[in-house]
């Protein structure tokens, strides 16, 4: 005669407990993933509100910043002038100096055959004026840090661009307005 013995499994236990670990260490990538997505938007954000408007000269920095946009526009206006081509006064929008001696502003501009463009967006790469056409994939970039960085305006004006902006689009251009209007029933 023989006896079985019933025998318990050494195994069981154990997979239970490689099964139960692999689950927690699971969860915890997926929520070290989720915090460091977390963390990345809320970086972000903070990030871009740092990079709001930086502000103007005032106090004591005011009357140099004024002085040094004043020679920086002596050397600028003449570029500008010949690079237009224009033999009457230029027509311009606002136009400041950053804090790194970069002049940034709007200017009617000419085009190759003599008609105006309407008012354009230029800041200047040394002395010499650069337009959105001449540097087509940094233009924009280097714009964004112009408008953000207004230290010391040569002139007041508006930042508007294209052919409404002019003076003469001015008197040729309307403002439309919707009116909220009811339907009839």
């Amino acid at each position: 005669m023989s006896f079985v013995l019933p025998v318990p499994d050494a195994h069981v236990g154990r997979k239970r407990g490689v099964a139960i670990a692999w689950r927690i260490l699971g969860l915890v990538m997926v929520a070290s993933m989720l915090a460091a997505l977390a963390y990345g938007i809320f970086d972000f954000i903070r990030f871009e509100r740092a990079m709001g408007p930086l502000p103007p000269a005032e106090g004591a920095a005011l009357e140099p910043a004024r002085r040094q946009a004043a020679q920086r526009w002596a050397v600028v206006q003449p570029a500008l002038v010949a690079r237009l081509k224009q033999s009457r006064e230029l027509e311009l929008g606002g136009v400041w100096m950053m804090r790194t001696g970069r002049v940034c502003g709007v200017v009617n501009g000419k085009t190759s055959f003599g008609g105006f463009t309407g008012m354009t967006q230029f800041y200047t790469q040394g002395d010499a004026p650069v337009f959105p056409y001449d540097d087509k994939g940094r233009f924009r970039e280097t714009w964004r840090l112009c408008d953000r960085d207004r230290w010391a305006v040569i002139r007041q004006g508006s930042d508007e661009t294209g052919f409404c902006a002019t003076k003469f689009g001015q008197t040729r251009c309307r403002v439309v307005r919707r009116q909220a209007t009811t339907m009839p029933r």
